[in-house]
């Protein structure tokens, strides 16, 4: 076979293959830009959505945040202007008892009776008061100055230390409280703060020991309901679920028309009697 003919197979075998496989690789290879353009546009689209999708989570976390800070704004402001309108209840205690008290002040205030301390350097280590006429007479001032203040105005610090959130001085004061007036009718209320002290402080074994010598000592007094809702309440969060729905059954059983047995209701459900 002659040279002419050889190359004129080869260029016929080289044209058949180009037909054969030029097909399928050949058509990519020619659409293969438009095809890169557009995925292109594909991932364009994309990251516009996305970035958009960011820019809503943004917003959305920024509303979220100014609202939880306006939220905690008020109830700061809340919790203070409770706290001022006790001291305000406070205050008006307080003037009141120096109202009724006025006439015994303004009587050793004045100035004909006024007393001066001389130190008696002789006779006694005691001070002498010299009245104003020229009288003198042994210094018991000291001793009453030095008097333990009433139950009324021991209660009534105690409270004030308790809504200030001063509890371990609020405990304090209370234990000072009932070593002076241990048979006192305000002991009910002293042990009562007592319990709720010792429940801000997550002690609540020693909150459930006051709440039970309250019930011992005043079975039927007037805080009572709220004791044993108090109890109630201790007990689910101690995991006892047993003891707080039987303690939320006698709330409910002895007062049932008190706001702790409805509360009691609303948290432990109805009482079996009264189903």
């Amino acid at each position: 076979m002659n040279r002419p003919v050889i190359r004129l197979l080869i260029v016929v075998s080289v044209f058949a293959a180009t037909l054969v496989f030029g097909g399928c690789w050949g058509r990519n290879f020619w659409n293969a830009p438009e095809a890169t353009l557009a995925i292109d546009s594909k991932m364009d689209s994309l990251l516009e959505e996305n970035a958009l999708l960011q820019r809503r989570i943004y917003h959305l976390e920024t509303m979220l945040e100014g609202q939880q800070e306006q939220l905690r704004r008020s109830g700061a402001r809340s919790s203070m202007d409770l706290e001022e309108i006790k001291d305000q209840i406070n205050a008006l205690y307080v003037l009141l008892e120096e109202e009724q008290q006025a006439p015994v002040q303004r009587s050793v205030r004045h100035p004909s009776t006024q007393t001066r301390v001389i130190p008696d350097t002789v006779s006694s280590p005691d001070p002498l008061l010299v009245t104003g006429d020229g009288a003198v007479s042994s210094s018991d001032s000291a001793a009453a100055a030095a008097a333990v203040p009433t139950p009324e105005e021991m209660y009534r610090q105690i409270y004030l230390d308790f809504s200030r959130m001063e509890y371990e001085i609020a405990l304090e004061e209370s234990e000072e409280f009932l070593r002076e007036y241990p048979g006192d009718p305000m002991t009910e209320d002293v042990r009562y703060v007592r319990g709720e002290c010792y429940l801000e402080l997550d002690k609540d074994h020693d909150a459930l020991r006051e709440f039970s010598t309250i019930l011992q000592d005043y079975p039927r007094g007037k805080k009572t309901p709220a004791v044993l809702l108090r109890m109630a309440i201790t007990y689910d969060r101690t995991g006892d679920s047993e003891l707080a729905r039987g303690v939320a059954d006698r709330l409910i059983r002895e007062y049932p028309d008190s706001e702790e047995a409805a509360e009691a209701r609303e948290r432990f459900g109805d009482s079996p009697d009264e189903q």
